[in-house]
């Protein structure tokens, strides 16, 4: 039986959407296990801080420009093409191409020997890694009504949690055992240093698996992919009509990508420099932290916003991360500042269960307003203003701070609680803009479809 019709924003014919099929928890599965090895391929870099400062000569900044820009900027600059081409064509052949050209830049990262090469590798991971996400967002979202968007979004988002656990976790134990191990002669490669094995170690998995994606079943066919092209303006017409959503949303949660990507970068160093820890304690202690919170917070921050939705909070998304901040950012600026071991593990516990995993309806909060004509582009707009700001930001800032504003390496932990504290502040300021943009657009949705 045909799908009842009805009238979506910005005068888009909007399909009811079907209650979640185990096929469209497939998906969801699928694009998870993908998104583990883009955030293995993207993070394990924090983990090598010490090798390549030894190795490079190179100070902070000049690692935060590598953890940050390299990769954000070119996901960025590539991020709304990509949308655009995961919304006209095939999202398969997308998906595909962009995982072979990450896997390639990270094996490319293993065989620099200069910050210039390793910074081209690193735009390399960002360039492929942007087709990922708009394309798993769509497939997703067209899959699953308005209602249970923010759970299915925060199970993919998972592969964060679970790619970030695993480079943390794996990776110190790989750098302990491979920093001071002398350089290895491969066939064809010649002479590698310890950590440039890492690099490919984690790239290979990624280009023998692109295929994977193939798996799945492209639900538009080629005369959709055409009325989508022929929709054009429509999906523009979106972007026009809720610009205070387009705005204030991916920059609310920018602020917060700012913490999250700064303590990702930062936090194993802190934990070696600071605390005198060995890679292996470092990366096993924080990536448990972050898996474990991460985890369990995706999980139950997405029931509770879904909740919340359900039953007539409209704004519901911004309002529940907003509370977030308020219960944790005083904690962990508290234990970073002070360096009372107790305090920074309960500061970090904290934040990792309740603040840390909100990208999953962080990204629903924008799809629930997007006409599928728009969502691939939906998607990498917030993926490019979120990831712009909060990754780059976040760890060049905290090594600013570090180098230039307090002129000691070993104040690493009050420079954190410096920037956590500031963006704490920002995103709590914007998020209730995007809380009154929610509120006010939910006036142009259909009473029937999605949400039934």
């Amino acid at each position: 039986m045909a799908d009842k019709m009805a009238a979506g924003p910005a005068g888009v014919t909007a399909v009811r959407a079907p209650e979640a099929s185990w096929r469209a928890w497939g998906v969801v599965a699928l694009f998870q296990f993908l998104y583990i090895f883009s955030y293995i391929d993207r993070t394990v870099i924090s983990m090598l801080v010490q090798p390549l400062k030894r190795d490079l000569h190179v100070n902070d900044f000049t690692i935060g420009l590598l953890l940050g820009p390299a990769f954000v900027m070119f996901y960025a600059l590539c991020g709304v093409p990509m949308g655009w081409l995961v919304d006209r064509f095939s999202r398969r052949w997308v998906t595909c191409l962009g995982m072979l050209t990450w896997g390639l830049a990270t094996i490319t990262c293993g065989l620099s020997s200069t910050v210039a090469q390793l910074f081209i590798g690193r735009m390399g991971v960002g360039v492929g890694e942007a087709t990922l996400t708009p394309a798993a967002h769509s497939m997703i979202a067209e899959r699953f009504p308005r209602h249970r968007l923010a759970l299915a979004l925060s199970v993919f988002t998972l592969g964060v949690v679970f790619g970030t656990g695993i480079a943390l976790g794996a990776g110190g134990v790989i750098v302990h055992l491979v920093t001071h191990a002398p350089p290895v002669d491969l066939p064809v490669l010649g002479r590698v240093r310890a950590w440039q094995m890492v690099f490919l170690i984690v790239g290979a998995p990624t280009v023998l698996l692109s295929p994977l994606v193939f798996v799945l079943r492209e639900s538009r066919t080629a005369s959709s992919q055409r009325a989508a092209r022929r929709d054009e303006p429509s999906g523009m017409a979106f972007f026009i009509q809720h610009w205070r959503l387009a705005l204030w949303l991916p920059l609310g949660f920018a602020m917060s990508t700012v913490i999250t990507s700064g303590l990702g970068a930062w936090t194993p160093t802190y934990l070696i420099r600071i605390m005198g820890w060995n890679s292996a304690r470092a990366g096993l202690t924080y990536g448990v932290i972050v898996l474990c919170g991460g985890l369990i917070g995706q999980l139950a921050g997405a029931a509770i916003v879904d909740w919340l939705y359900a039953r007539g909070v409209r704004d519901a998304h911004c309002r529940y991360h907003i509370a977030t901040h308020l219960i944790t950012i005083p904690l962990l600026v508290l234990g970073f500042a002070t360096g009372i071991p107790a305090l920074l593990f309960l500061g970090l516990g904290a934040f990792y269960l309740i603040t840390y995993p909100f990208g999953g309806y962080a990204m629903a909060a924008l799809q629930l307003f997007a006409p599928n004509s728009a969502r691939g582009r939906a998607s990498a707009f917030y993926l490019a203003v979120s990831m712009v700001i909060g990754q780059t930001v976040g760890p060049t800032g905290i090594a600013w701070v570090t180098d230039y504003v307090l002129k000691d390496e070993m104040r690493l932990g009050p420079a954190i609680a410096i920037v956590c504290g500031v963006f704490s502040l920002l995103a709590i300021t914007v998020l209730l803009q995007g809380a009154k943009a929610m509120r006010s657009a939910h006036a142009t949705l259909p009473t029937v479809g999605a949400d039934a």
